[in-house]
């Protein structure tokens, strides 16, 4: 019998069994999980092992065993520690939606084993389970048939995931650079089915449904029009029996707005890839028809696509509804208030999380889901504090690699590898990225020494095995190695497609055994739905000369995949080649059907017609592939021909390359110069609605050996947007032989040049420019160079209804103007122009050089406007700016405006590693802001457009400014171009406007180096933009000066030196640059060196800087001791020297000889603004100053300058200032500037007599 007392006791210790039991499970997790992220993974199988047999220790130890396996085992092995997880755990859906496409689940999309399709059935059918989990399940079954080429079992399965189908779409509206997305539509007021709007291309596109969809049942709009770049529609009307309350559940691919009866209850800028579900929203049904409009946009996500679904609470499809289409009457809403809710597995998580800050398993699965649904951010956020604890981990910095993989941050995602290989060099990981690498070095011996160690210690990974060792034998050239490892490989995994094609290609190239190829690929065709596959095949039998069997391929696959407009396409080409016009016909118009907004369609219908000689089909067809896309180049050409036009460059004259050659002047009628061009033209054709094309000619004769090193190798110079064709490119020696050049694109090298030879080059560009760019042109053409032109002539074919300006940068050439049929003919021609000779300190070539600037953009509001458009989508509202920016400010609710912009320009410069980058080379279009704080990498748009952003979210207004810098010249912007070539921003602060260079991290806030100074800028999204360009000098700019106090003590015939500097704005931002990264030594040995540039006999004694850590103000301070031997020279008993100012004027700073033809560019002179230097010179004991200084003042419009001396006592006190107030004097002011310097110099290098 058991007393009462005993009871109790016994109680008790059942307590502290069992907590003594809990906290030894909670210690051995711990050390399990510390053990993993240390990669020591044995440790940790045998930690979590241990833990997996302790009570309430259970699930949690076997999802890490789970999860360990996901590198360090084969995936069959994490499904079954998972699957045990799975029958203990009372609540196992936010795991399972967690780990979906991980090996613990899901490790492939494709086909599945009996045991995983068993568990995706038992996910499927489950009704206690939030309906997601349903829905994925039923999406993963269906993808298994689909894969295995079950098409009637897969549309079964995708059946139950319950999406909405029935839509009517619209589109393409322009979105480049995310641009669409804020934007107003006709289609949101306009549901009528008869209703038509003006896509990008003004062409009018009705609301029209489509006749099939994909068997997943995402809705693609890729399949139906050119959806990228883009924002596409869709609308459906959904009929309730009831008024209720429900959910609209929806996946997407890039960007997304949702309305329900008119009232918009979603917007998600960023454009994302991510599962069904993802976003879920409350939503009221009218009784009746109720209209779902969805708005998807596309820029760089690089897909277009939605599923919706509409679900009860528990996320369960709500039964009865219908819907259709077609229009239906439906009532608008007023009153309904939507809200977010969040999605069941997050919401979990996050509560875990709060629940115990140090629950690093849920911290790993939120942020599986986070990249799952592509929010990087997010993700990075979680996993950035578990690396700090644990930098090494493979695993957390696979999930950092995965991060900079969705975010395309290379040089993230390649230190990242780095560190892996270093860290971890025998894991699964590890290995492969070490193999990659020997690869591309071509290493492959230790390439096959790190497989055969892969073999060893992973031989889960025998498919990458396989092929890594194929990979090698292929490189090695070891043909029976290869055939051996590929059919050991193929028998094995006949499913692999990688050893379906070397097989294929081993039956096909080395047996010569088509009968076999054609096996092996039909086999995989027959159970695999891989249409690259099936189209080899097909290729397969008509190379074999079977188009019977070869046509059937793409019948079937056709009936397989009705959506497949590529395979339409596909088949109508093969068709073509059989010259079976009208069934090539019928399957371009079933292209047409499904997308018929794509222009490739109708050309191609008008060439089939156009073969099949049915002209009036062929015009009719080429003229809607023109409608649809005006810079159809190929089109345009075959339409003139059909309508009896000329061929466009006919309109022009020829150059005869043989006459020019014959007539050209001889070496000694150009002295003194290298080359001489005998002609250079520019014939450009200019449509009505768009589109613009050029022909370019370049003939240049060799006249000397330095010019042959001008011409062996020459660049063409295209931009993004355009087409280039090569036509010739060759050296024609003085025997008439002509010697092709070696060509890479429009890099050409001409080999053998000889003095006399001539380059004779002809090319032709086509222009492809996107938006509002895609009706206009804007070209440039230089009528005198740095080089002799015997002829030069610029024609431009436009057509009569094309409006377009032109100017001339110094001499107006008048153009001959003639009539063309539907064009307009201007020619400009000069001829025998002479070079432009160089003069020391000359303007850029653009400010002396003649050029022809010509344009159809009409202002520069036009050109303001089209980049506002571009860039201010980039510059909207996101998380993670708002995160960043929240952080920045927690805790600082005084800041003033100017201190907030301070901060955010030092995070930027902080943080963000400025790449130099080309417009032209990178395009116009800036990062999202999102990107550029994931990937911590930037060009100037980008980082300009974050700082841009920072500010809105801040409250504080400001925008991006285009800017031409100054090298490029101080009149280049002539006419309204796009021809910039940096990006800054402007902030505006009661009433005064700041401009604001973020691409230095040396660089002091508010601050512009000089070499920017007056370029020509463009204020981008100012209400009050004008039509004209301003120059950057403004007046809330820091100034650039420079102070120095200088003590000098005479010693024998040296200068001992004692000197303190300081510097202003940019140039304590080169000090910063030059001096902050290098050690002591290097900074003496620096900073001598530059000493003996004027005096080599010198000595440091001391040198320190202050205040040179970075953004940390707008000075930079430096004390210099150092001593100049053998300074004075002993003249007649006196001793003789002159002062050693640090920016002295010497005669050879400038050589200016008059007359002089250009101006003075005095900023590669000066980098300042104002100067002062002190020197104090101690004149020694019994010595004196027998002969002075005359004081000086120089001050005109163009700088004022000034030294004064006074003795006191022993000292000789000299003041120099400089004051640079114009950095550009005209050539006709050169010979007064001229005196004025030499007056200069003079006094500088003023020379001091002692006894």
């Amino acid at each position: 019998m058991i007393t009462f007392l005993n009871l109790k006791k016994t109680f008790f210790l059942s307590i502290l069994i069992l907590a003594g039991s809990a906290v030894s499970a909670q210690d051995i997790m711990s050390k399990a999980w510390d053990a993993f992220f240390e990669n020591r993974r044995a440790d940790a199988k045998e930690l979590f092992m241990q833990a997996a047999k302790q009570p309430g220790a259970t699930g949690n130890a076997l999802l890490g065993l789970s999860i360990l396996s996901h590198g360090d085992g084969p995936a069959l092995q994490s499904f079954n520690y998972f699957k045990q997880f799975y029958a203990q755990s009372k609540n196992p859906q936010p795991y399972v939606y967690a780990l979906w496409n991980t090996p613990s689940i899901n490790e492939t999309f494709g086909k599945k084993t009996p045991e995983q399709l068993a568990f995706l059935r038992e996910l499927a059918t489950n009704k206690n389970y939030d309906g997601t989990i349903a829905a994925i399940a039923y999406s993963m079954l269906g993808k298994h048939y689909e894969t295995s080429k079950k098409t009637e079992q897969a549309n079964k399965e995708y059946a139950n995931i319950g999406s909405v189908d029935s839509w009517a779409i619209s589109g393409e509206f322009e979105n480049i650079s995310s641009s669409g997305f804020d934007k107003s539509y006709e289609t949101l007021n306009h549901p009528e089915d008869t209703s038509a709007f003006k896509n990008k291309k003004g062409v009018k596109v009705a609301w029209h449904s489509v006749p099939y969809l994909r068997h997943d049942k995402w809705f693609d709009f890729t399949y139906y029009a050119n959806a990228y770049n883009s924002i596409m529609f869709a609308q459906t009307f959904v009929k309730s029996d009831t008024e209720t309350e429900v959910q609209l559940r929806i996946g997407v691919s890039g960007s997304l707005k949702v309305w329900v009866n008119d009232q918009q209850i979603i917007s998600e800028p960023e454009e994302r890839n991510n599962d069904l579900d993802t976003y879920i929203q409350s939503m009221k049904l009218h009784k009746g028809y109720n209209r779902i409009l969805v708005q998807i946009g596309e820029s760089y996500a690089e897909r277009s696509n939605f599923l919706l679904r509409i679900t009860d609470e528990k996320g369960d499809v709500v039964p009865n509804l219908m819907s259709t289409y077609k229009a239906q009457p439906y009532t608008r809403e007023t009153n309904y208030t939507s809200h977010k809710i969040e999605q069941f597995a997050v919401a979990y998580f996050d509560q875990q999380i709060k629940k115990d800050a140090n629950d690093n398993l849920s911290k790993l699965l939120l942020t599986q889901i986070y990249l799952r649904e592509d929010k990087t951010f997010e993700a990075r956020r979680l996993i950035e504090p578990l690396l700090k604890k644990y930098p090494n981990s493979t695993y957390l910095n696979s999930l950092l690699l995965e991060v900079f993989s969705k975010t395309n941050n290379r040089t993230g995602a390649e230190t990242v590898k780095e560190r892996i290989k270093m860290a971890d060099p025998e894991s699964s990981l590890s290995l492969t990225l070490k193999y990659q690498e020997l690869l591309e070095q071509k290493n492959y011996d230790k390439a096959a020494s790190v497989i055969d160690k892969l073999e060893v210690n992973y031989p889960f990974q025998r498919e990458f095995i396989y092929l890594a060792k194929m990979n090698l034998a292929g490189y090695n050239k070891n043909q029976d190695e290869l055939i051996k490892a590929t059919e050991e490989a193929y028998n094995k995994f006949p499913d692999n497609q990688s050893f379906v094609y070397i097989k294929y290609l081993i039956e096909t190239n080395l047996r010569k055994n088509t009968a076999a190829a054609l096996e092996v690929l039909k086999k995989y065709v027959d159970n695999n739905d891989n249409y690259t596959y099936a189209k080899l095949l097909a290729g397969t039998y008509f190379t074999a000369g079977n188009s019977t069997a070869g046509l059937k391929v793409y019948q079937d696959e056709i009936y397989n995949d009705p959506i497949g407009v590529a395979i339409y396409e596909d088949l109508a080409e093969q068709y073509y080649k059989l010259q079976m016009y009208d069934k090539a016909a019928d399957s371009y118009l079933d292209c047409i059907r499904i997308a018929p907004t794509r222009a490739s369609y109708y050309t191609s219908l008008g060439k089939i017609y156009e073969a099949n000689n049915q002209k009036d089909k062929s015009i009719q067809y080429y003229q809607k592939s023109l409608e649809l896309d005006p810079s159809n180049y190929e089109s345009i050409k075959s339409l003139r021909k059909l309508q009896n036009k000329k061929d466009v460059y006919s309109y022009f004259e020829e150059p005869d390359i043989d006459a020019i050659i014959k007539n050209a002047p001889a070496a000694t009628d150009y002295p003194d110069d290298n080359f001489v061009m005998l002609d250079k033209e520019t014939q450009r054709i200019v449509y009505e609605n768009g589109g613009s094309e050029d022909k370019n000619f370049l003939v240049a004769k060799i006249l000397t050996q330095k010019g042959i090193e001008s011409w062996k190798q020459y660049d063409i110079d295209t931009d993004n947007g355009q087409d280039l064709t090569v036509e010739t490119a060759e050296v024609i020696k003085a025997n008439g032989n002509k010697i092709p050049a070696e060509r890479n694109d429009g890099s050409l090298v001409f080999t053998n040049l000889e003095v006399g030879d001539v380059v004779n080059i002809r090319y032709k560009t086509e222009n492809y420019f996107k938006g509002r760019l895609a009706s206009h042109f804007w070209d440039t053409f230089y009528f005198t160079m740095g080089y002799p032109c015997v002829n030069s002539k610029y024609s431009l074919l436009i057509s009569k209804n094309k409006k377009f300006s032109y100017k001339f940068s110094r001499q107006v050439i008048e153009p001959q103007k003639t009539s063309a049929d539907e064009f307009d003919m201007y020619v400009w021609k000069d001829s025998k122009s002479k070079s432009l000779e160089y003069e020391d300190k000359m303007p850029a070539l653009d400010d002396v050089a003649n050029i022809l600037y010509l344009t159809s953009i009409p202002d520069w509001k036009f050109v303001s406007d089209w980049y506002n458009d571009l860039a201010s989508a980039k510059a909207r509202k996101n998380y993670e700016v708002t995160e960043v920016v929240r952080d920045m400010f927690d805790g600082k609710a005084n800041l003033t405006d100017m201190q907030k912009v301070e901060k955010i320009y030092d995070y930027i410069t902080n943080n963000i590693s400025y790449s130099s980058v080309s417009f032209r080379q990178s395009g116009w279009i800036p990062q999202n802001p999102a990107d550029v704080i994931n990937t911590r990498i930037g060009d100037c748009k980008d980082v300009s457009t974050l700082f841009v952003t920072m500010c809105k979210e801040a409250g504080i207004k400001a925008q991006l400014v285009l800017v031409k810098t100054r090298d490029n010249g101080l009149n280049k912007m002539v006419v309204p171009a796009i021809d910039f070539n940096h990006c800054i921003a402007k902030v505006e602060l009661n009433a005064r406007d700041y401009y604001i260079e973020l691409t230095s991290q040396y660089l002091p806030f508010r601050c512009i180096y000089t070499t920017e100074l007056n370029s020509a800028l463009l204020d981008i999204g100012d209400d009050n933009t004008t039509n004209t360009i301003k120059y950057l000098n403004p007046a809330t700019r820091k100034q650039n000066n420079i102070h120095r106090s200088v003590s000098i003590i005479l010693k024998d015939r040296d200068f001992l030196i004692n000197e303190n500097t300081y510097k202003t704005a940019s140039l304590a931002g080169g000090i910063r640059e030059a001096y902050n990264e290098l050690s002591s030594k290097d900074q003496v040995k620096k900073i001598k060196e530059a000493i003996a540039v004027e005096y080599p006999d010198n000595e440091i004694t001391g040198l320190s800087f202050s205040n040179m850590a970075k953004n940390s103000g707008d000075t930079v301070y430096m004390k210099l001791d150092y001593q100049l031997k053998n300074i004075t020279k002993v003249i007649a008993g006196m001793s003789v020297f002159s002062l050693p100012w640090s920016d002295k004027f010497t005669p050879s700073d400038i050589q200016i000889i008059l007359p002089r033809a250009t101006g003075l560019d005095l900023s590669q002179m000066y980098e300042m603004d104002n100067e002062t230097e002190t020197i104090t010179v101690t004149v020694p004991a019994g010595k004196k100053i027998i002969e002075g200084l005359i004081p000086i003042k120089i001050s005109n419009d163009i700088l004022d300058y000034s030294i004064v001396s006074k003795m006191i006592g022993n000292k000789l006190i000299l003041t120099r200032t400089f004051k640079l107030k114009k950095d550009f004097i005209p050539a006709e002011k050169s010979a007064e500037f001229n005196n004025i310097f030499k007056k200069m110099v003079e006094a500088d290098n003023k020379e001091f007599a002692m006894r």
